[in-house]
């Protein structure tokens, strides 16, 4: 019976879709078809007799290829889920992706409303408009309480099925952290993956004609195609998601200080339990600090 070597388990918003499109290039990785489905959380199966769904997932592995999924909510997954991935797969290696919590909560609010359109209004008082939402709900400041999901796992695995990484060294170390990674699943280090695209890249959607223009443009899709070239249509679209989208807001001084304040025990506590250096996550940017806005 085929069955997970390892599991990313999160957490959200640290990359891990896009770490699931590069993982799944190595020739001796097998991953399920599609991210995200998080079926040993979504479905309530105590036996892997009943898991036949979630193992269905690794039917196309071919032979002597190592299986493993990418979740991101398996992290903060609570007491009963981590029991029962002991149960199901006690020699399982685990895998965690943690990113400086201010900014994955910060980050989980804009993609909890990507669908919005925003007046630049909104965008001009974005603290306040987020501000209270962050604040006041506990799925942008639960995953990132890393400290708490971890002694979860810790007390149940032993530390040396567990590998954790800092989000940052994802992004500005890529060659180290792919080599440990295949290390310690197993499967050739040397392997580079093409990192050329990056999923769900931060930005928002305006609301302002071009906006409207673009969906009209994407709903007759079928008929501009007839009589209008390939790459003026791709030109024009161009033009117009450039209007249509804005980067990623920056975080305001006083959402950053709160959220700081918020996180301060969690990040202290897990540089205890780890040894991971992440102190400087409690610290404002160079350039709010000396600009003090």
């Amino acid at each position: 019976m085929n069955s997970p070597h390892f599991i990313v388990v999160g957490a959200h918003k640290s990359g891990t879709s896009s770490l699931h499109t590069y993982l799944n290039q190595h020739p001796e990785i097998c991953l399920p078809p599609k991210k995200g489905l998080d079926l040993l959380s979504r479905r309530n199966f105590k036996e892997l007799e009943e898991a036949r769904e979630y193992l269905s997932q690794f039917e196309e592995a071919e032979s002597g290829q190592v299986l493993g999924e990418v979740s991101s909510v398996y992290l903060h997954g609570g007491q009963k889920f981590v029991e029962k991935l002991k149960h199901l797969f006690p020699e399982i290696k685990i895998i965690a992706i943690l990113r400086n919590p201010i900014e994955r909560a910060y980050s989980h609010a804009l993609w909890d409303h990507r669908n919005h359109a925003y007046t630049q209004d909104e965008l001009d008082n974005l603290d306040q408009y987020f501000h209270q939402s962050i604040m006041t709900s506990t799925k942008f400041l639960i995953p990132g309480q890393y400290h708490t999901h971890l002694q979860t796992y810790l007390s149940h695995f032993d530390r040396g099925q567990i590998k954790l990484f800092r989000h940052e060294d994802f992004i500005k170390n890529s060659d180290d952290f792919f080599a440990e990674i295949f290390d310690f699943v197993g499967v050739d280090p040397t392997f580079h993956p093409d990192m050329s695209s990056r999923l769900h890249v931060g930005s928002v959607q305006l609301s302002n004609p071009y906006r409207t223009l673009l969906k009209q443009g994407e709903s007759m899709r079928s008929v501009v195609k007839l009589f209008m070239p390939k790459a003026m249509r791709q030109f024009i679209r161009d033009k117009l998601y450039a209007k249509s989208y804005a980067p990623k807001p920056l975080m305001s001084k006083d959402l950053r200080l709160e959220l700081i304040n918020y996180f301060h025990d969690e990040v202290i506590h897990l540089q205890e339990l780890t040894g991971l250096e992440v102190s400087h996550w409690l610290k404002m940017p160079e350039s709010e600090s000396a600009s003090g806005s």
